[in-house]
């Protein structure tokens, strides 16, 4: 038989019979009726709580899948990389030995033309020698059966100089004359591989490292997190690596990404159809061709991003692993930025559109005509002013929540938010970088730039808390780690 509920303990969060009721929970002092407990159940904080839970854990579990795969892909390329370096290693190393073969071959040819020479030399000297001695005897014969007395006696002694003479040669021809024995003497190396005592190529080192996930923790959760990332006063920028971005022939960098899996995206405004990549180390990967000088980029997921053209009017959600356009959207843009499934273009308005480039609305922020770039959080949007040098917060509706002036702040130009929605910003003059809290009230410099440096562009990874800045001509970028204390 199924038991009906008719009342509501809140010291154990129970719904009880009347069974229960008196034996269970007869000490209870905060029983109420379940009718009173249920009341406004369908807009209770508790049902939007759990939603909030189910989607903050669906969000998680995508991020994990996404880690997952794009760990896969990540091996796939180790191993194809590697591939790559055995097979050019092996290469190398026949072309090293083909060069050391041919030097060797050379050296051989050279050893033995020396020695034929020398021997064909002295050979040819002991023809002549044997010649002269032929032609000695033939005389002395001819002498010897027709010449007078007086002829072979004086002959005699004439043909005997001559004949001594060539035995003296032929004694100094003979002290020359030497047998070559070649002996190849292998290199230890060389002698080391044609034994097989080299047992391997190589090797291959597997090291694990924690994939730094960071999981996205529940309201109460959050709320938490985000009391400890108020800044107070000794928040503080800490180099994790330098940039030296690839010189171009012109360079206007105009926006900044930092991807899932590390790699540093920019968007050079003034010159070709690319996307220029680093390593999270700061080392030049390559360029991703695009459909026109970009301006400005968010990230979407593991495999998308969101590219603005700025005078072309339309931007992209663009798939860089497969460097493939997956949609094309008409409008006029300058800056973007990518919240909760959701994209937001900087325009005269901010249009917001979902992840499949779908325009849900627009808010109706007005009166910063001169704003190019735009930073969403969860309910906020952000947007700087370069001429005025103020920067604004918008809530969801497009209603203004605060404006931050400072008269010491002239040009500010990138803006990137965190979680707790404190705004880093690029500021030309002076020429640093500011965080504003997020009451919009006060701000304090994170990082003074170089007199040469001109500010631009800022990306902030709530993720892991990092924030990569550049300036416009790229002579001052870097990747930073926020610490909060």
């Amino acid at each position: 038989m199924t038991k009906k509920f008719e009342w509501f303990c809140k010291s154990h969060d129970q719904a009880l019979c009347v069974t229960c009721l008196p034996s269970e929970h007869k000490s209870c002092s905060d029983v109420i009726p379940i009718d009173v407990a249920a009341t406004n159940a369908r807009q209770s904080t508790a049902i939007s709580d759990l939603q909030e839970a189910i989607e903050v854990t669906l969000r998680n579990i995508t991020l994990c899948i996404n880690n997952r795969n794009t760990a896969t892909k990540d091996i796939e390329k180790q191993e194809k990389d590697i591939r790559t370096i055995i097979r050019n290693t092996r290469t190398k190393i026949n072309g090293h030995l083909d060069e050391l073969e041919e030097k060797l071959m050379q050296t051989l040819v050279s050893a033995t033309k020396t020695c034929k020479s020398s021997s064909s030399n002295l050979l040819q000297q002991l023809n002549i020698r044997e010649k002269r001695l032929i032609t000695l005897k033939d005389q002395l014969l001819q002498m010897k059966n027709f010449a007078s007395e007086l002829q072979v006696f004086l002959g005699t002694r004439q043909i005997d100089k001559l004949v001594m003479s060539e035995i003296k040669s032929i004694k100094t021809v003979s002290n020359s004359l030497y047998d070559y024995k070649f002996n190849l003497v292998l290199n230890d190396d060389i002698q080391n591989l044609s034994n097989c005592a080299v047992k391997e190529f190589g090797g291959i080192k597997t090291t694990e490292h924690a994939s730094n996930i960071v999981m996205k923790e529940l309201k109460i959760e959050q709320a938490q997190v985000q009391q400890n990332l108020q800044p107070s006063g000794n928040v503080k920028l800490e180099v994790i690596a330098m940039v030296d971005i690839k010189k171009e022939e012109h360079m206007c960098i105009t926006g900044c990404a930092i991807l899932p899996n590390g790699h540093l995206l920019f968007a050079n405004y003034t010159y070709k159809q690319k996307l220029l990549e680093y390593s999270e180390e700061g080392t030049y990967i390559g360029s991703i061709p695009v459909s026109a000088i970009p301006y400005d980029i968010t990230v979407l997921d593991s495999d998308r991003i969101a590219i603005t053209y700025l005078d072309k009017e339309f931007f992209e959600i663009f798939n860089y692993r497969k460097s493939q356009v997956e949609k094309k959207i008409k409008t006029e843009c300058w800056g973007l930025s990518y919240s909760n499934g959701k994209i937001y273009i900087k325009l005269d308005k901010v249009a917001v559109y979902n992840i499949k480039g779908k325009k849900l609305c627009s808010l109706a922020i007005l009166g910063e005509e001169d704003s190019c770039y735009i930073s969403a959080s969860e309910n906020k949007v952000f947007c700087s002013n370069e001429q005025n040098g103020s920067v604004c917060c918008y809530d969801i509706k497009g209603q203004k929540v605060w404006k931050f002036h400072d008269n010491s702040l002239m040009h500010t130009c990138g803006v990137a938010t965190d979680d707790s929605g404190n705004v880093f910003v690029a500021s030309r003059v002076p020429k640093n970088i500011i965080l504003i809290q997020n009451d919009g009230k006060t701000y304090r410099n994170l990082l003074n730039l170089n007199e040469y440096s001109s500010p631009r562009t800022v990306c902030y990874n709530k993720d892991n808390n990092t924030l990569l800045y550049c300036d416009a001509f790229g002579r001052h970028c870097a990747l930073y780690k926020v610490l909060y204390n």
